[in-house]
């Protein structure tokens, strides 16, 4: 295949021809001839037909956080016995950007040389995005040809969520879960978690602490507290394109963030936590605990947007079939919508129905940062809040208010 610059050399040479018989100026053909010469030699260029060339590409990690930077290390080496000439192109995704370095250029190798090429990347949107493929491509030495030797692989990349580490939520709990198994706990004991050491009451000498009693010279006993969990289920609902229009996609965003931000805690006080999200976008993640848990959460996270096609369903009966394989009854729920559509309020029904503890994280849709510069915002939110707070609070369930979440 020619390069950009065997087009402008061919070109040349048939308007050198064309002026020298249009002319009749035949001398006029001696300027094509070191051009022609060149073409044919890139023809027939050794180099284009036996190079060998080995590639490999490194990522400083595979998940991140939006906002956050990957370094990128693309690595190439001459196998063959002569010197080579490498275009290099590794292909990133929108909206990955490239914000330190190139993803794309030369490279001049001895025989047996290895040379590396590092940028860095970054995207402010969450979600899967794919690293490649990467192309390398060998040029003659007098650049006119190029043969494309492989394509590598891609190599696939997540960015989570941002976390938003003031949002937690404390959950009352009515019961200590039966769990089969070994499970990955901090909490030492047999439904109870460490809480001090102190002196026996009573003569009770349970649980004996012997080396305390050892140092003090008097009977020292552990004492343990109730270890009471719950099962969570995280109801996320993503909606609000009739009041928000075209900025719905920056309130999705802020809504992720604001559920992300509950799971991470959630998962890290060791809950059982499983997903359900609804509205113009549909997902589910059944119930776990643990860091592994944690990450599945957060990258089914990074992939719910607005979709604009809303399928016809009563998410009541959603959450009611679903409920049983999530989460069994006497569970925490825990919703997060701005509560505009009439749709979240069937589930919260269903959910006090099923006789579930029910919390309602109400996100304020006109705090986005598009949003601030209206005069009217303000008056939105006063009249959005007002209505939440006569709506939602009852003695079944609490209601908590998100004003702001960056």
């Amino acid at each position: 295949m020619l390069t950009e610059k065997g087009w402008a050399t061919a070109i040349l040479v048939l308007l050198i021809v064309s002026l020298a018989v249009g002319l009749q100026k035949w001398s006029l053909l001696l300027f094509s001839l070191p051009l022609i010469y060149s073409l044919i030699l890139s023809r027939h260029s050794p180099a284009t037909g036996t190079a060998r060339v080995d590639f490999s590409r490194e990522l400083s990690r595979t998940r991140l956080i939006e906002g956050e930077e990957l370094e990128v290390t693309l690595r190439v080496k001459n196998l063959s016995n002569s010197p080579l000439i490498l275009g290099l192109e590794d292909k990133i995704a929108e909206p990955l950007t490239v914000v330190e370095g190139a993803n794309k250029g030369f490279l001049v190798l001895r025989p047996h040389e290895e040379k590396s090429v590092k940028y860095r990347v970054s995207s402010i949107k969450r979600g899967h995005y794919e690293i490649g493929p990467a192309i390398v491509e060998i040029y003659d030495p007098f650049l006119m040809r190029r043969v494309e030797r492989f394509s590598f692989e891609h190599d696939k990349i997540v960015y989570l969520p941002k976390l938003l580490r003031k949002y937690r939520v404390g959950l009352a709990a009515t019961y200590t879960i039966p769990r089969t198994g070994e499970i990955a706990s901090k909490r030492p004991g047999e439904g109870g978690d460490f809480l001090e050491v102190k002196e026996a009451q009573g003569g009770v000498l349970r649980r004996i602490n012997w080396k305390a009693t050892a140092k003090l010279q008097k009977w020292m006993v552990n004492v343990f507290e109730s270890e009471r969990l719950t099962n969570v289920i995280v109801v996320l609902d993503v909606s609000g394109k009739r009041i928000l229009g075209r900025e719905v996609e920056d309130f999705v965003d802020a809504l992720v963030r604001v559920a992300a931000s509950l799971v991470f805690g959630l998962t890290l006080s060791g809950y059982r936590v499983a997903m359900l999200v609804v509205g113009n976008y549909r997902d589910w993640v059944k119930p776990g605990s643990g860091k592994r848990h944690l990450i599945r959460l957060l990258s089914a996270l990074a992939d719910v947007r607005y979709l604009p096609t809303r399928q016809i369903v009563d998410y009541g009966e959603v959450f009611k079939r679903i409920s049983y394989i999530l989460s069994p009854s006497g569970s925490s729920v825990v919703i997060i919508s701005s509560f505009t559509e009439e749709e979240v309020y069937r589930i919260i029904s269903e959910a006090e129905g099923m006789g579930y503890s029910i919390t309602c994280i109400a996100v304020n849709p006109f705090e986005i940062p598009s949003l601030r510069s209206l005069r009217s915002k303000n008056l939105l939110s006063e009249i959005w809040r007002e209505g939440i707070l006569e709506i939602l609070p009852r003695k079944s369930r609490r209601a908590v208010v998100v004003e702001s979440y960056e």
